[in-house]
């Protein structure tokens, strides 16, 4: 192998010299952003959203906290859950309900020295709402303007009004946070509801959406428009392809994407059994025994009596098929399939 020297003078040297060091820099500089955007969702997901944690003993102080993504922590007592975000300039709070802020309020402590910057209401209803009153004045508190009507009809000290009311849709940009909110042409749990999305963490922030890993709560979490909380699924699904996280405010599990999905699969399945159902031959004989037995005008007797057979002989055919699958599936199940027969065979056909 022959050796080939070559001269260069001692400016071109100094600039070579430089451009290397320029080089190495950035090179270091894209090594340390990758190790500080590295998280392990997985791991995340292998030990807090599986049913197992649903179980585990509470700590003594009654509660738990951990990182869920870049920046992003859960906290959770029983039954409830909330979110906070650190950033550059502060930290965000996404929803305000009253039995876990106090534990937010010590974890957020613990993780950082950073002000409280913003305070976000998922929509108006009190077991959502009166944290609020904990946080600090300075917080700037966000609502869309649904929550802020009825925050205003409420007149709740505990549920003060907001700072930034917002329509339709919203961009929180603060300390390389970004927050983009959504509200939907209709509601599916209260009168107020609307999604926020954290893109950098991939966590869709979707309120009383759903409960992960278990059947519907009753009458579908008392929902105000049935209709749209079981085209919420596919929506969703549409609307945000990339989420990993779904927080849903209740519930100690860390939601995820594929409880979701599996969600959405049992949606569609009791719809399903409802119009197998309503064409059986088995329920169409008995809608004509009903209608019959209670032929001296006690229309009232006929429309319960029918509704509630049919209910039952969804219940009996969705019970059979999820159980195991989901949690709570008997529970629930003849109360939400009087629901959904009424809506999507009287009324919404």
């Amino acid at each position: 192998m022959k050796l080939v020297s070559i001269f260069l003078p001692a400016s071109a040297l100094k600039m070579l010299g430089a451009c290397i060091s320029i080089m190495i820099i950035c090179g270091l500089s894209s090594a340390a952003t990758a190790d500080q955007s590295t998280f392990d969702v997985e791991a995340v997901k292998a030990k807090y959203s599986i049913r197992d944690y649903v179980y585990q003993p509470l700590p003594e102080r009654g509660y738990n906290y951990f990182k869920i993504a870049e920046n992003a922590y859960f906290v959770h007592d029983d039954f409830e859950h909330m979110v906070f975000f650190v950033t550059e300039e502060g930290v965000v709070v996404y929803d305000a309900k009253p039995d876990v802020s106090p534990f937010l309020l010590e974890a957020i402590s613990e993780v950082t020295d950073k002000p409280i910057t913003h305070v976000i209401y998922s929509h108006h209803h009190r077991d959502h709402a009166q944290g609020m009153s904990l946080f600090p004045k300075t917080a700037k508190i966000i609502a869309n303007d649904e929550t802020a009507k009825f925050l205003k009809i409420a007149n709740d000290p505990k549920r003060p009004m907001p700072d930034i009311v917002w329509k339709d849709s919203y961009v929180l940009e603060t300390g390389g946070l970004r927050l983009e909110f959504k509200d939907f042409d209709r509601n599916w749990h209260s009168q107020s509801d609307s999604i926020v999305y954290a893109p950098q963490q991939k966590i869709l922030l979707a309120t009383d959406t759903f409960h992960a890993d278990a059947a519907p709560w009753i009458h579908f979490g008392e929902s105000t428009d049935p209709m749209m909380t079981w085209m919420l699924p596919e929506i969703v699904l549409n609307e945000y392809p990339d989420f990993e996280l779904i927080i849903n405010g209740h519930e100690r599990i860390v939601p995820t994407r594929a409880h979701w999905e599996t969600y959405k699969e049992l949606i569609e399945d009791m719809k399903k059994i409802v119009f197998e159902v309503a064409k059986s031959p088995a329920f169409q004989a008995m809608a004509k025994e009903t209608a019959q037995r209670y032929a001296d005008g006690s229309e009232h007797a006929i429309y319960k009596e029918t509704i509630m057979t049919a209910a039952s002989m969804c219940a009996e055919k969705f019970n059979e098929k999820w159980a195991g699958r989901v949690r709570n599936v008997r529970l629930n199940s003849v109360e939400n399939f009087q629901m959904m027969f009424i809506q999507l065979v009287i009324l919404n056909p």
